[in-house]
């Protein structure tokens, strides 16, 4: 069996948490005991090397991209003991000055201090959390992290301009992270391609949208990429007139950013997807979206990171499976016919079914869509649409009664299925018109272990569906579902992206054309992300 490896990149902040739940949710279910069967080929995402003392280690083939302070008290080296020769130094020469330690928290001294099944649950994570790395249980390759330097995390003002990005990349800081591809890429053996998650809210769209323009000329390779626009912004809550004004400002320059990106990935990104957990996404986020069966605060990013990677997990599952060959290429080749780069998301969290029914009957009685839409903008259409469809943690026991208990749901066609498979593609056929789906399902449910947040009902059992009785118990794990995708109805999306940027006047956006942005650049990028538009007309065909 290939390996069929795939190197991830993130860029920014906001990515940097959905980053560090998706490796948490990687690294804390990984079976050392070897009696667990495993689905995933983690192989695909990691990679096996050795420290300069010669121990063995397994980390995420990674990059990611932070500005200066974001780390607090994570080594940029990745965590990962490094061993410095002290050999030949002058020692009367130098001089060691350390900057004060920053504190940790209680998990990250649990970490430090214990075995990791000894982690506590009772880690108040929600108002400890400050940055990514305050709840980041694994350890990166040295090559890893990469800070761009000249800008501190935390002010805002400076950081927030595509063209900014772009110019980050023209540097050593590019020529670097390229170096650290090229590393990576060289020590694999069948690649799959790239997976990139990015902010595209500020100027990390543009060192993402360079770098993603540099695999596509460098590597022949299929480029899956998710902009993301975070659930909640400083400035969302003005409380004055001049705060209101400022906030304005900032949302157009938002605004810019990502119809920038959106029409550079147009061109560059094999298939992408934006993510949001926020029902607009512009001009300002919105209100948060609603799972029925989900307690958690938008303005935390600790909690809606946390929704949006296990939306990642879930969706990455088809390419690595261990049982099938699907790659990234397929997914792109299947979901972007016509010129349909841009595909939708969405989520069922969790898959919300009674633990007193078989799926047989939560699908004939369900009135409400099964899962709830993740890209901004965006309502998913219902026919006409092409769709991956990933369900995990349903158990083949939960399918259908057995004969001799089974009374009307004999009477139902879907009776005659014999998988969960069969099931899903039989309600998914009849409730899609005119759609091709492809349907994966996978057994692991999505396993809640510190530092998860804990953002699940308590009407929920400790397998994560609905109880029966009032009884209270600690949820382990949840069932999910996750969707791409793609059809006619992406237009209205890039209209309404195309429509309030438009009606932006390139005489305010100061910062854009000082740092490089032209007029003619900027209306010749608004004509392209029309034309873009003109890919998802009515013209579809199976």
């Amino acid at each position: 069996m290939s390996t069929r490896e795939i190197l991830t990149l993130q860029f920014g902040h906001y990515s940097n948490f959905i980053g560090t739940h998706f490796w948490n949710l990687q690294e804390l279910n990984f079976d050392y005991t070897g009696v667990v069967k495993e689905e995933c080929n983690h192989d695909i995402l990691y990679r096996e090397g050795q420290t300069p003392r010669g121990e063995v280690t397994y980390t995420p083939r990674l990059l990611l991209a932070d500005l200066k302070g974001s780390l607090r008290s994570f080594p940029v080296s990745g965590g990962l003991p490094i061993e410095e020769s002290t050999e030949n130094l002058p020692w009367d020469t130098i001089e060691k000055i350390e900057e004060p330690a920053i504190p940790k928290n209680e998990f990250l001294e649990n970490i430090d201090s214990e075995c990791p099944t000894s982690i506590s649950e009772d880690c108040d994570l929600d108002n400890s959390v400050k940055t990514w790395t305050d709840y980041l249980y694994p350890r990166f390759h040295p090559r890893t992290v990469n800070i761009v330097k000249e800008y501190d995390h935390g002010n805002d003002s400076t950081f927030d301009v595509y063209m900014t990005g772009q110019n980050i990349w023209k540097s050593e800081y590019g020529e670097n992270f390229a170096d650290n591809i090229r590393k990576y890429t060289e020590e694999c053996d069948s690649m799959q391609g790239f997976q990139v998650n990015f902010d595209c809210t500020d100027a990390f769209s543009g060192l993402a949208l360079s770098c993603t323009e540099y695999l596509c000329d460098e590597y022949a390779k299929s480029i899956l990429v998710h902009p993301i626009i975070a659930s909640h912004f400083p400035d969302n809550n003005p409380q004055n007139e001049d705060d209101r004004e400022k906030s304005t400002l900032k949302d157009s320059m938002r605004l810019v950013n990502i119809a920038l990106s959106i029409e550079r990935l147009s061109q560059y990104a094999t298939f992408f997807v934006p993510l949001c957990t926020s029902e607009k996404g512009w001009r300002k986020p919105g209100n948060p979206r609603p799972f029925e069966y989900l307690n958690y605060n938008p303005e935390l990013y600790y909690h809606s990171s946390a929704i949006l990677a296990s939306a990642i997990d879930t969706l990455s599952q088809k390419y690595r499976h261990i049982s099938n060959s699907y790659t990234i290429s397929d997914i792109c080749a299947d979901m972007t016919g016509y010129g349909r780069k841009m595909g939708a998301a969405s989520l069922g969290l969790p898959f919300a079914m009674k633990e007193s029914d078989y799926l047989i009957e939560h699908l004939n009685n369900v009135t409400k869509p099964l899962y709830t839409s993740i890209t901004p903008s965006c309502k998913i259409a219902t026919d006409k649409i092409f769709q991956i469809v990933t369900v995990r943690g349903l158990p083949e026991s939960y399918l259908k009664a057995p004969p001799k208990e089974a009374n009307k749901q004999q009477n139902l066609a879907a009776y005659r299925c014999n998988s969960i498979k069969e099931m899903f593609e039989l309600y998914l056929q009849s409730t899609n018109f005119l759609s091709a789906t492809n349907v994966e399902i996978v057994n692991k449910p999505i396993n809640l272990k510190t530092p998860f947040p804990k953002i699940f009902s308590e009407n929920l059992n400790r397998y994560g569906l609905i109880k029966n009785d009032i009884q209270q118990e600690p949820i382990e794990s949840v069932p999910a579902i996750a969707c791409y995708h793609n059809g006619n109805f992406m237009a209205d999306m890039i209209e309404k992206l195309h429509r309030e940027v438009s009606r932006i006047k390139f005489t305010k956006l100061h910062k854009f054309k000082e740092e490089g942005l032209e007029a003619a650049e900027f209306k010749e990028s608004l004509d392209l992300l029309a034309e873009f538009k003109d890919n998802y007309e009515d013209n579809f065909e199976l």
